[in-house]
C-alpha cells in the first residue's frame, strides 16, 4: 500500500512541471490557435538560467525562488519577442506553417543556448530546506516532490481564477471566442495575444526552473520534453486548461507506475495514453468545441 501511495504522489509531482508547460501550450492554442513547438526552448531557458545563477550548489530557499522567477521571466521575455517578430506575422497562416515556424524558433534558441551555456549537461541541487524525505500515509516521498505537488495545486487554482474570475480573463475568453467582435467592443486584441503568449512562455520557463534539480540540464532537453507536453494537450483536450491538469497527472502517474511495476514500458506510457484517448475520445478527456483561430 505504501508503494502505491508513493507512486501516486511521485507521479503527481512528476506531472506538475509538465502541467505548467502544457497549460501554457493550451492557453496559447485556446486563444491564438498556435501549436507552439518553441515552448520546449522556453522550458530549457528557465532550467539553464536557474542552474547558471545557482552554479549547481545547494542554494537557500530564497535564492532558489529568485532563480526560478528569473528563469521564468527570461522565458517570458523571449516569448514576447518571439510573438512580436515571428508568430504575429503568421496568425493567418495554416497550422503546418505555424508549427514549422515555431520549430525553427526552437532550433534557433537551442543553438543560441549552446553558444551561451555550452553543450555539456549540468545538474542543480535542491534547496537545503527541501532536501530529505517525508512520510505521507506511510509512504516516503521527497520534500521537494511534495512541494511540487503544492505548487501544481496553487498554479491550477490560480489559472482557473485568472481565466474565469477576472476582467483580464474575460478579455482572453472574448478573444478566443471571436477576436473581431472583441475588438469591436474595445478589447485590444494585439495586446491580449502578446500577453497570453508571453505568459504561456513564462509558465514554461518556471516549469524548467522547477525541473532543474530533477533532470540533467542541456540545451537539447526541450526536444524530448515537448513531446510529453503535446501528449498532455492531446489527452486533456485542445484548449482545455483543466484537461491539461488531469492529463498531466495521468501521464505522471503512468510513468512512475511503469518505473515501479513495468520498467519495460518506461518512456512509452504517454504514447499509450495518447493512442487510447484518440481511439476512445478523439477530442480529449475534457475537450469540446473546436477552438477558433485568432
Amino acid at each position: 500500500m505504501s508503494q502505491l501511495v508513493s507512486v501516486l504522489l511521485s507521479g503527481v509531482a512528476y506531472g506538475v512541471p509538465i502541467f505548467l508547460v502544457a497549460s501554457g501550450l493550451t492557453l496559447i492554442y485556446g486563444v491564438i490557435g498556435v501549436l507552439n513547438f518553441a515552448h520546449g526552448a522556453f522550458f530549457v531557458l528557465g532550467a539553464l538560467l536557474t542552474a547558471s545563477l545557482l552554479g549547481g550548489a545547494t542554494p537557500s530557499l530564497v535564492m532558489f525562488i529568485l532563480a526560478v522567477l528569473a528563469g521564468g521571466l527570461l522565458a517570458g521575455a523571449v516569448g514576447l519577442v518571439t510573438e512580436m517578430t515571428v508568430v504575429r506575422r503568421l496568425y493567418r497562416a495554416d497550422h503546418m506553417t505555424m508549427l514549422l515556424a515555431t520549430y525553427a524558433v526552437l532550433l534557433s534558441l537551442e543553438g543560441a543556448s549552446e553558444v551561451v551555456w555550452g553543450t555539456d549537461s549540468r545538474s542543480q541541487r535542491q534547496p537545503e530546506l527541501l532536501a530529505g524525505d517525508v512520510r505521507v500515509a506511510g509512504a516516503a516521498i521527497t520534500m521537494y516532490d511534495l512541494v511540487l505537488v503544492v505548487v501544481g495545486i496553487v498554479v491550477a487554482v490560480g489559472l482557473w481564477l485568472l481565466i474565469n474570475r477576472t476582467r483580464s480573463g474575460r478579455a482572453v475568453r472574448a478573444i478566443a471566442q471571436d477576436a473581431t467582435m472583441a475588438q469591436a467592443i474595445g478589447i485590444n486584441a494585439k495586446t491580449v495575444l502578446l500577453l497570453v503568449f508571453g505568459f504561456g512562455s513564462l509558465l514554461a520557463g518556471v516549469a524548467g526552473a522547477l525541473m532543474a534539480p530533477n533532470v540533467a540540464i542541456s540545451p537539447s532537453l526541450g526536444n524530448a520534453f515537448i513531446l510529453q507536453c503535446f501528449a498532455v494537450v492531446i489527452v486533456g483536450g485542445l484548449g482545455s486548461v483543466e484537461g491539461s491538469l488531469v492529463a498531466s497527472v495521468l501521464v505522471g502517474i503512468a510513468e512512475t507506475a511503469a518505473v515501479a511495476y513495468a520498467p519495460v514500458l518506461t518512456g512509452f506510457t504517454f504514447y499509450i495514453l495518447v493512442a487510447v484517448v484518440l481511439v476512445l475520445r478523439p477530442q480529449g478527456l475534457l475537450g469540446n468545441a473546436r477552438v477558433r483561430r485568432a
